[in-house]
Order: structure tokens, then C-alpha cells, then sequence
């Protein structure tokens, strides 16, 4: 069994990163698109960049399962430590820029994430009101009384 070349590790990682770094970058400018998109009333593309997402979401998996063998390789905790300790003093910046990335994303997502779930819980309020006005649709007759109007049903129903 032959030790790995730590120089070699050292710098399939920082390659890596920095690959990882440009993704997260991507990643923030489709968030930036959703966020976008958020803001305003027409949601249609929201399908199209989820798909994205999903895309997105796979390569930087693939990247991080590289990052995690490489640290593996070399004997090194898959953890902050372990990619500090490979990388030395000169690999810093690319790792400092690579965690400022992935914050910034983090933080998109989680700011994306709270506007979809408010505006969920709009629709489901919206829609409750619609629900519980629509159990006793009435009509008034023409003395002025309210009736409930034949042959109604409720939205969805045959």
C-alpha cells in the first residue's frame, strides 16, 4: 500500500474547491433568479428553476463526495480542520472564498425558503375563506330573503 503524495492531495482539494467555489457562485446567481421571481406574481418559472436547483444540488454533491475522498486519502477528518490542514497558509483564500460562497447560498435559500412558506400560508388562508363562504352559497329572491341557490356545488365537485 503506497502513502499518497500529500502535495498531490493538496492540490486535487484546492482544485476542487476552487470547482466547488465557481458552482456555489452559479448557485447564488439561480437563488438571486428565485428570489426574483418570489418578488413577483408570476410563479411559472419557479418549475423551471427548481429543475436548475436540482442540477445544481447533484454536481455539488458530486464535489463534496471529492472533497470527502481526498480528505479520506489523505487521513484527514472530513471537516473544517481536516480542509484546513490540507490546504495549509496557501490555500486559505480559496477556502475562505469558498465558505463565504456557501454562506451566502445558505442564506438565499433560507431567505427564499421563508418567502415560500409565508406565501403558502397565504394560499392556505385564501383558500379556506374561499372553502367556508363557498359551503352556503346563497342568492336572494326577489322579496329580498336569502336562499340557497339550486344545483350549487362546491369548486372541484361534480
Amino acid at each position: 500500500m503506497t502513502i499518497p503524495d500529500r502535495s498531490a492531495l493538496r492540490q486535487r482539494l484546492l482544485t476542487l474547491l476552487a470547482a466547488e467555489t465557481q458552482q456555489v457562485n452559479e448557485f447564488i446567481a439561480l437563488l438571486e433568479q428565485e428570489r426574483d421571481v418570489l418578488a413577483g406574481h408570476d410563479v411559472e418559472p419557479l418549475f423551471a428553476l427548481s429543475e436548475q436547483k436540482s442540477r445544481f444540488a447533484r454536481q455539488l454533491q458530486q464535489l463534496g463526495d471529492g472533497r470527502t475522498s481526498v480528505l479520506h486519502q489523505a487521513g484527514l477528518p472530513n471537516d473544517k480542520t481536516g480542509v484546513e490542514t490540507l490546504v495549509g497558509k496557501d490555500g486559505q483564500q480559496i477556502w475562505a472564498s469558498y465558505l463565504a460562497a456557501a454562506t451566502r447560498a445558505q442564506q438565499l435559500n433560507q431567505e427564499n425558503g421563508a418567502h415560500i412558506t409565508a406565501r403558502l400560508s397565504q394560499n392556505h388562508q385564501a383558500l379556506a375563506i374561499l372553502m367556508a363562504h363557498s359551503d352556503q352559497p346563497t342568492v336572494y329572491g326577489p322579496d329580498g330573503s336569502s336562499r340557497t341557490r339550486p344545483g350549487s356545488r362546491l369548486l372541484g365537485s361534480y
